[in-house]
C-alpha cells in the first residue's frame, strides 16, 4: 500500500513538472521559430497574360526548429499603400511536427483593371508597398500564437515617366503626329493593346488609333502615334488625350499644337 501511494506520489510530482515546464518549453519553441531564418517570406513574383490577368505569388515557408508540432498553420498578407490596403493574399500550409519544414504561396490573381481600380496611381508613378505579414498557428495541437513582421517591397510603375505630346498637324494629309513615350518599370511584361483617343476643344472625339505592345519588363518604349482626323472641320488648335491600356483609362490630360 505504501510503495502504491509512493508510486501515485512520483506520478503526480511527475505531472506537475511536467505542467509546470510546458509553458517554458513551449515559449522556447516559439523563440526558436521566431529567431533566424526559421519563418521567412520570399520575394514576390508578377506575371501577367496577353488577357491581362494579373497574378502574384509570395513563397512562404516554416522551418519548425522547436520541441512541439504546429498545427493550424495560416499566413495572411496584406499589401498596402499609404495604410490603403491593395489587396490581400491568404495560405494554409500543412501540420509541422517538430524538426522539419513546410511550404507554400501565397497567391493572388486577378485582371489588371480589377487590381489597379484600387489605385490608378500605380500604373504611373513606382512606391514603396508594405506587405503586413500575420502568422497563426498552434504549438502542440492546443496552445495558439499569432506573430506579425511588416517588410517594404519597391514597386515599379508599367507606365513610369509617361509623356504625351501632339508634335504637329498635317493639313494635307489630315493627320496629327502624337508622341508617346514611358519606361516600363514593372517587373513583369507589358502586352496588350494601347489605345489612344484625341479630343478637341469642343471635347468631341476627332481621332484615334491603337497598336498592340510588347515590352519586356525594365525597358523603355517611345513611338510615334499618326492619327488621321475623318473630319478637318472639327479640328481644333487644343483638346484633351486619352489613354487606355486593356480598357483601363491610364491617362487624361489636355494639348496644345505647338
Amino acid at each position: 500500500m505504501r510503495q502504491t501511494i509512493k508510486a501515485l506520489g512520483w506520478i503526480i510530482a511527475i505531472l506537475w513538472i511536467a505542467v509546470l515546464l510546458l509553458p517554458a518549453t513551449v515559449a522556447l519553441s516559439i523563440l526558436q521559430l521566431m529567431e533566424g531564418q526559421n519563418f521567412g517570406i520570399q520575394e514576390p513574383t508578377f506575371t501577367v497574360s496577353p488577357e491581362g490577368n494579373f497574378t502574384m505569388s509570395m513563397p512562404v515557408y516554416v522551418n519548425n526548429t522547436g520541441f512541439y508540432d504546429l498545427s493550424e498553420i495560416t499566413v495572411t498578407i496584406k499589401i498596402t499603400k499609404e495604410n490603403r490596403t491593395i489587396s490581400t493574399l491568404a495560405t494554409t500550409l500543412p501540420d509541422v511536427p517538430a524538426g522539419t519544414m513546410a511550404s507554400s504561396n501565397c497567391t493572388i490573381s486577378s485582371s489588371l483593371a480589377e487590381l489597379f481600380a484600387q489605385d490608378r496611381e500605380l500604373l504611373t508613378n513606382t512606391a514603396t508597398l508594405i506587405m503586413r505579414a500575420t502568422l497563426h498557428f498552434r504549438v502542440a495541437y492546443a496552445i495558439a500564437f499569432n506573430g506579425t513582421m511588416n517588410f517594404p517591397v519597391d514597386w515599379g510603375a508599367p507606365f513610369n515617366n509617361l509623356d504625351i505630346n501632339v508634335i504637329n498637324y498635317n493639313l494635307t494629309s489630315g493627320t496629327v503626329s502624337v508622341s508617346i513615350n514611358f519606361d516600363n518599370d514593372a517587373y513583369f511584361d507589358l502586352s496588350g493593346p494601347l489605345l489612344i483617343k484625341l479630343y478637341n476643344a469642343e471635347d468631341e472625339l476627332i481621332s484615334s488609333s491603337q497598336m498592340n505592345l510588347n515590352i519586356s519588363s525594365q525597358t523603355h518604349f517611345q513611338d510615334l502615334f499618326e492619327m488621321t482626323v475623318s473630319d478637318p472641320s472639327k479640328m481644333s488648335n487644343s483638346g484633351s488625350i486619352r489613354l487606355y491600356f486593356l480598357d483601363m483609362e491610364i491617362f487624361e490630360g489636355g494639348w496644345i499644337l505647338p
